[in-house]
């Protein structure tokens, strides 16, 4: 999945009731159904107040909307919010308010709070930060469907998947990205902010963008870290030009001389083919697994700044020692997106969101078996030689929210996001770290040009959103683009070291 999660962890928020926050002046009591309830309440009002995270002026509270923005006097939803103040008292007020959204989709940024307080102090120091949890998951009305692990198959996850929408029903449609930016907007318009700049982290940078869209007049800058666009290629094809250039870049960058981009590419693809004849064996929390080529594919395009220590597994592989190996794949999981990564305790809102929203390679409409008969000739039609060093079945396969993973989603006619139209004429930067094969840069260029004007910022020797990266000089250029909305000095990024090579 296009997400990055905070390195840090952060405890459990049960005895959060204890911390003195600042909870809303106007706030009234919940409806007696309790938080979460899909009952019938008209129009929009607060809901039931969400655990505050312990962090120093935080004000926290929800909104009541509607389950259906276009039906607002149907059935509705708590979405709850933590709004952390700027730290400089001596400032009359705020110099802007930053919505941010760490992607998934189905991360849940309220529970991060503290983790924010400390990766974004400079930045808070003199603007607001906005934590909206998406409907669905976290303190917005979480929804589950049973998918708490995801299946070490494609074949069975794709099953996974139908089975989570029959269980959700109808109201699977909910789940949206539109759905979603309209919450920020009810969010926005309660606690009175005029204008708010939205900082979009992977597939939060293609929420912001919806937002933008359906929002524009509330919109006063935008940043998509590692951001894809709407209208993006499903099978994958960046993600492999992404891996060549990111073993190239790695080698050619390394100072201790192990490795050779070129012949790594070559080793790898060796391995592939290896694999996808003879598949490794072996058992991960209790299940069995298999690392064939779709894995490999999947180990390599998530592996992010981690790329550095898999040329020496890859040799060894071939040699026949494949332990290092098998410790990869239990990193990143059966494939690419998989909970071994960090994901939420139920993908419900996830898988929703993905099949709802992003591109198809078959048609909506179509019974499933016709959908299968269309995918399996287009992707007999694929020419190998852009997934190099695999195959196109290899890394469709092994992208979590690419290739055929809703193929079974057995909702005919539900809700399609609308991939083009006009966007605000503000100002836009869109960053990428060259080591990034998740969303490399290929995709971050092409999110940045559906807006009139954009700043695009490769960020080098990073990975998957380079704010991360230890130096600060990524997260410095993009609070000081918030700050001033303009792009600013880059200098900082000739001074960020290379990945290392085992």
């Amino acid at each position: 999945m296009r997400h990055r999660f905070l390195a840090s962890t952060v405890a459990a928020l049960t005895a959060a009731a204890a911390v003195a926050t600042t909870a809303d002046a106007d706030f009234t009591a919940p409806p007696a159904a309790g938080f979460g309830s899909l009952g019938g309440a008209t129009g929009l009002r607060l809901g039931q107040a969400p655990a505050c995270p312990p962090v120093a002026r935080i004000q926290c509270g929800s909104v009541r909307v509607p389950l259906f923005h276009a039906k607002p006097a149907g059935k509705a939803i708590d979405v709850g919010y933590a709004l952390m103040r700027h730290r400089d008292t001596a400032l009359s007020a705020a110099r802007g308010t930053v919505v941010l959204n760490p992607g998934g989709p189905g991360a849940n940024p309220i529970a991060n709070a503290p983790a924010y307080d400390t990766e974004l102090a400079d930045l808070l120091r003199d603007h607001d930060v906005l934590l909206i949890d998406p409907r669905g998951t976290g303190q917005s009305s979480p929804i589950r469907c049973g998918l708490t692990a995801l299946p070490a198959t494609r074949k069975r996850f794709t099953r996974a998947l139908a089975a989570c929408r029959r269980t959700l029903g109808r109201r699977a449609r909910a789940y949206t990205s539109a759905e979603t930016a309209d919450d920020i907007e009810a969010v926005r318009a309660h606690l009175g902010i005029p204008k708010i700049d939205l900082l979009g982290q992977s597939y939060g940078a293609y929420l912001m963008t919806v937002y933008a869209r359906r929002h524009p007049a509330s919109v006063r800058s935008i940043v998509l870290s590692s951001g894809f666009p709407l209208d993006f290629d499903m099978w994958g094809r960046p993600t492999a030009e992404a891996v060549r250039l990111a073993f190239r870049r790695v080698c050619a960058r390394s100072t201790t001389g192990r490795c050779n981009g070129r012949r790594t590419v070559r080793q790898l693809g060796r391995l592939a083919r290896r694999l996808r004849t003879t598949p490794i064996r072996y058992k991960a929390a209790g299940e069995r697994r298999v690392l064939d080529d779709t894995a490999l594919a999947g180990i390599a395009a998530f592996l992010d700044v981690q790329i550095g220590a898999l040329p020496i597994r890859v040799r060894a592989a071939l040699r026949g020692n494949t332990a290092p190996l098998i410790q990869a794949a239990r990193a990143v999981g059966p494939f690419s997106g998989s909970s071994a990564q960090g994901a939420a305790p139920d993908e419900a809102l996830t898988y929703s969101i993905v099949c709802n929203d992003f591109p198809t390679l078959w048609n909506r409409r179509a019974s499933v078996p016709v959908r299968l008969g269309q995918f399996a000739a287009r992707r007999a039609r694929l020419s190998d030689r852009p997934f190099r060093p695999f195959s196109a079945r290899a890394v469709s396969s092994a992208l979590g929210d690419h290739g055929n993973a809703c193929i079974r989603w057995p909702d005919r006619r539900g809700p399609v996001q609308r991939l083009s139209g006009p966007l605000p004429d503000v100002p836009v930067l869109a960053t990428a770290g060259d080591l990034d094969p998740n969303v490399p840069t290929r995709e971050a260029r092409q999110a940045a040009r559906q807006f009139a004007t954009a700043d695009v910022v490769e960020v080098p020797n990073a990975g998957h959103v380079p704010e991360g990266e230890p130096t600060g000089c990524a997260a410095s250029i993009v609070f000081d683009f918030i700050r001033n909305q303009r792009l600013g000095d880059t200098s900082c990024l000739a001074a960020i070291p290379p990945v290392p090579v085992s």
